[in-house]
C-alpha cells in the first residue's frame, strides 16, 4: 500500500471488508479508495481472503476425529510393528480430501480458468452499503438489502452481472468486452464504460436507470428495443405496463445514497418513508387519515431517523410510534416496527 493510503487504519479497512464498519468510517475509506488503486486492490485482496478462510472454517469443521478413532480401532487388530506405519497411512488418508478440497477453493477464488463458468454473490445486508471490485476492475457500490451475481472470470466478448436491489456501477472502458447488467424481470443495461445507477428492488413497481457519465443503451425485456440514454438522462420501465420512458433527471439524488446521504426533491411522504425504511432497516407503516398529499425537498446525511421524521412532522401533522423487536419462535428478531400517521 502507498505511502498516502497509510491514512486509513489497518483495522478500519477489516471492519469495512467484514461489515462492521460505522456510516463515518465507511465514507471515510471509500473516499480514500477513490483515488487510490493500492487501496482498491487492498480492500478486494482482503475481502477474497476472508471469503476464503471462511470456507476453510467450515471444511475444518468436520468431524475427522471421530472417523480416525474408527480407523485406529481395527488398526490395533493387526501385527504391532505395523501400527505405526498404517496411522500414518490413514491419517493421510482423511486429510487429502481436505487438502485438495482447500486447493479447489482457491483455485476458484483467484480466478483460475476452467471450462465450466463458476459465480460468486455479493450480498447487503439490510440497512448496509458497501463497495465492491470485480475481475475487470469494475467497481459496484450495491445498497441496503441488494445482491449481485457475477462470474469469477469474465470470458472474453463480454461482461455480465446479474444485479436484484439498487446499484451504482463504475465501468472499465473496453470495447471489444460490453458490460452487461441483467435485472430480474428481464431487462438489461448494456455498456462499454460508464457510470450509471439501477435501482431494480424486486417490491417497487418499476426499474430505474440513471446515467452519470457515458453512455447506456436500456434494453427492454421481450422486445427488440433499446433506450439510449445520454448524461443526465433516466429511463423508467413500468413493470405493469412493460411501458418505458425517458426524461431528464437529478442525478445526484439518485446516486448520492452511495455516500450515505438521502435526498429528496418534491419526493411524496410516502416514497420518503419507504426509502427511510430501506435506509434504516426497519419496518414502516404508513396511515394517511388527511387524505392530503406532502411532497418534500431535503437532504439527509448523518442525521438520524428520529431527527428525520421530526423534521418531517414541522410542514405536517405527523404523529409517529415505534415498536421494539420482537423475538419469534424461532429465535429471529422482527425488525423495529415505526407506524407513522399523517392527520
Amino acid at each position: 500500500m502507498k505511502k498516502h493510503t497509510l491514512k486509513i487504519e489497518s483495522e478500519k479497512v477489516l471492519r469495512y471488508c467484514e461489515g462492521k464498519s460505522t456510516l463515518d468510517e465507511r465514507i471515510e475509506i471509500e473516499k480514500e479508495a477513490r483515488h487510490s488503486v493500492d487501496l482498491r486492490r487492498a480492500i478486494h485482496d482482503l475481502q477474497i481472503s476472508l471469503a476464503l478462510s471462511k470456507d476453510i472454517k467450515e471444511l475444518e469443521s468436520i468431524d475427522t476425529n471421530a472417523a480416525f478413532a474408527r480407523m485406529k480401532k481395527r488398526i490395533r487388530k493387526q501385527r504391532i510393528q505395523r501400527i505405526n506405519l498404517q496411522l500414518m497411512r490413514y491419517a493421510a488418508l482423511l486429510f487429502i480430501p481436505l487438502l485438495i478440497t482447500s486447493l479447489v477453493l482457491s483455485y476458484l477464488h483467484f480466478g483460475a480458468s476452467s471450462h465450466e463458468m463458476q459465480y460468486a454473490e455479493v450480498n447487503t445486508s439490510s440497512g448496509a452499503i458497501i463497495r465492491y471490485e470485480l475481475p475487470d476492475k469494475s467497481v459496484v457500490w450495491l445498497n441496503s438489502g441488494s445482491k449481485l451475481r457475477y462470474p469469477i472470470t469474465f470470458k472474453e466478448g463480454k461482461r455480465e452481472v446479474e444485479l436484484s436491489g439498487e446499484g451504482y456501477f463504475e465501468v472499465t472502458a473496453d470495447k471489444n468486452n460490453p458490460f452487461f447488467v441483467k435485472t430480474p424481470i428481464g431487462l438489461s443495461v448494456y455498456v462499454y464504460g460508464t457510470r450509471f445507477n439501477i435501482n431494480a428492488y424486486d417490491d417497487e413497481n418499476c426499474v430505474e436507470t440513471v446515467l452519470e457519465q457515458g453512455k447506456v443503451n436500456v434494453i427492454v425485456p421481450g422486445k427488440r428495443q433499446e433506450i439510449k440514454l445520454i448524461p443526465g438522462e433516466g429511463a423508467v420501465y413500468d413493470k405493469s405496463t412493460h411501458c418505458i420512458s425517458k426524461s431528464a433527471m437529478d442525478i445526484y439524488e439518485k446516486t448520492a445514497w452511495k455516500d450515505g446521504k438521502l435526498i429528496f426533491r418534491n419526493t411524496p411522504l410516502k416514497d420518503v418513508l419507504k426509502r427511510l425504511s430501506r435506509h434504516f432497516n426497519v419496518d414502516i407503516e404508513f396511515n394517511n387519515f388527511s387524505g392530503e398529499e406532502y411532497k418534500y425537498r431535503a437532504t439527509f446525511s448523518r442525521e438520524n431517523l428520529n431527527q428525520i421524521l421530526d423534521y418531517l412532522s414541522k410542514s405536517a401533522a405527523i404523529k409517529w410510534k415505534s415498536e421494539g423487536p420482537v423475538q419469534q419462535q424461532d429465535d429471529t428478531f422482527t425488525k423495529e416496527r415505526i407506524t407513522v400517521t399523517l392527520y
